[in-house]
This record gives structure tokens, sequence and C-alpha cells, in this order.
């Protein structure tokens, strides 16, 4: 699967959600809304999620990768706070990839994680976003 997003995200609460399903096959694994990818075969999976990521007068963004709630993988950006008097912000461009053994029904998503104020993750009409899975190899 190839989901992308055109708009930014800073809800820490539940997983991110996407815009678009580009290549969905078989089609029914991916509902936009939840961002969730349910998995229709055995196998090993290359997973990645890559975003704008913006820590807007913070200190650390993350973004999760999960399989069925439980944290199985992690992207971070830092910034060094030891200089209290200035302001500090932080664009960049992170991408967590990783390859995980999943099982049928299981379930994939991606949420952010952050510490400080304003942080989120941005997009455009160009889409910033992206959450891809690629099963590799049977089990």
């Amino acid at each position: 699967w190839y989901q992308r997003r055109v708009h930014g995200d800073s809800d820490e609460s539940a997983p991110v959600s996407y815009t678009a399903c580009d290549v969905e096959k078989p089609s029914g694994l991916v509902d936009l809304d939840s961002g969730k990818f349910t998995v229709q075969k055995d196998g090993v999976y290359r997973l990645t999620f890559t975003a704008r990521m913006s820590a807007m007068n913070g200190q650390i963004i993350r973004a999760d990768m999960f399989v069925n709630d439980v944290l199985v993988g992690r992207s971070s950006a830092n910034l060094d706070t030891s200089d209290s008097t200035t302001i500090l912000d932080l664009e960049t461009t992170n991408t967590l990839d990783m390859n995980y053994e999943l099982k049928a029904g299981d379930e994939v998503y991606a949420m952010l994680n952050y510490v400080g104020t304003m942080s989120l993750i941005q997009s455009s009409m160009n889409y910033q976003i992206f959450f891809t899975g690629e099963r590799i190899r049977a089990l």
C-alpha cells in the first residue's frame, strides 16, 4: 500500500489519517480515516513512514510505528535545548524504515509523539506525509 496526506497534523491521541491511497492490492487493506493498514497475508513487510516534521518552539518530535497497539519503531528529531534563552525551531524530514514480521489480521499505523509546543507534521498539495508497506517475503 501507499498512502499520502495533504494536510498537516498535530494530534497525538490518534493514528495519522490519510487523504488518499494510490496503491492498494488487494483492495480493502487501508482505512484512510483511521490510518490503519490491516494485514491480509503472513509475511515480512517493509514499512515506512516519512513526514516533514516541525518542532516549533519545541524540543523533540517523533513518529512512532505500532503493530496491534504495540510500539515497534520510532523516528525522532531532537533540539539541543541547553541554551534556555533562545527560542528554537526545527524543520526536518524524517523517515522510519523497517522490516517487520506480520500475520494476517495485524493492524499497522503511525502516530505522532512530541515534547514542546506547536509541534506537528506538515504537508501541502505536493504531499509531504507518506505511509507505505510492501510484503517482501512469506514467513
